[in-house]
């Protein structure tokens, strides 16, 4: 048997290559059959994984290692009845942490090794701007405009160099948080007029182990839909504390509800983030969403 890793080594602030390289001294060591495929740039997960699946046999088996944005990518061009294995090296890593794989990459192998299989489900989304799978949530509005301010940010490259790469989301946070303004969305038959926050989940967490989403499970079918409206400034950081303590749900100002899927209409051009990377749905798109079940080996 081979293991066919499709490893990204800019994941987690450049942190990932670091877990990389532990992982391959583990499997030469051991003597461990494997075949390392790396990318170099965005994107190039789709080709990736195309020479893999032409190139492994029925017993072999794919492992990818990289961060939640790594992960989203490859299910977009993953056939779903294809189980794999995972290993985190984000920055993040929501989607490991909602479903107990290790962070430390040889513990996390190890366990690949035993077989376990375990279904769980993957968001799917499909609109005229986006199309593909999202692993953790769909973000409208501000955690979209955090992500697209943080990805063009003129300071992110010297933070990544200097491995202090999450100060640049943290920057761009505050200069968001009060800037932004709310916006017109239409989901399924209900209006919100001024939505701030607007985050479909499918698992608890968000932002790297806040869990926007404390009852969500990716064991299960359903979406979360968590949505606030904008408010006035002095009331931001309230909520902001609600939100690092999970007890945001009891505010009547957070809406929650679930569905197995949602049609999502925007009356403005909003960015959106989905599983960490920056995107743009246009005035008008109608977004449908829905869940897809998966199989990972862990």
């Amino acid at each position: 048997m081979t293991y066919y890793l499709l490893a990204n080594p800019n994941s987690g602030n450049l942190r990932g290559s670091d877990k990389i390289l532990k992982l391959i001294n583990y499997l030469e060591n051991t003597a461990i059959q494997f075949k390392l495929f790396e990318t170099s740039a965005p994107g190039q997960e789709r080709n990736l994984i195309s020479k893999i699946l032409n190139k492994m046999n029925p017993q072999d088996q794919i492992v990818i290692i990289g961060g939640d944005g790594t992960l989203s990518l490859c299910m977009d061009v993953l056939p779903a009845k294809h189980p794999f294995a995972y290993i985190p090296t984000g920055s993040g890593n929501d989607f490991a942490r909602s479903l107990g794989i290790s962070m430390d990459p040889i513990k996390a192998f190890k366990s690949i090794q035993l077989k376990n299989e375990v279904e769980f489900f993957v968001i799917g989304y499909d609109s005229t701007d986006l199309k593909g799978f999202a692993v953790n949530n769909i973000g409208i509005g501000l955690d979209g405009a955090i992500i697209n301010a943080a990805n063009s940010s003129k300071s992110k490259t010297l933070l990544n160099k200097i491995r202090l790469g999450q100060l640049t989301y943290l920057f761009a946070a505050l200069g968001v948080l009060f800037k932004k303004k709310g916006f017109s969305v239409r989901i399924n038959e209900k209006e919100f007029d001024n939505a701030f926050l607007f985050t479909l989940t499918k698992h608890p967490y968000f932002g790297g182990g806040v869990k926007i989403a404390p009852n969500a499970s990716n064991l299960n079918d359903l979406i979360n839909l968590i949505e606030v409206d904008r408010i006035p400034q002095v009331q931001i950081f309230s909520l902001l504390t609600k939100l690092a303590r999970s007890v945001h749900l009891k505010d009547p100002r957070f809406h929650n509800s679930t569905s197995n899927q949602f049609s999502i209409t925007l009356a403005s051009d909003e960015p959106v983030q989905i599983d960490g990377e920056a995107y743009q749905i246009s005035t008008g798109s109608k977004l449908h969403v829905w869940t897809e079940k998966r199989t990972i080996i862990k």
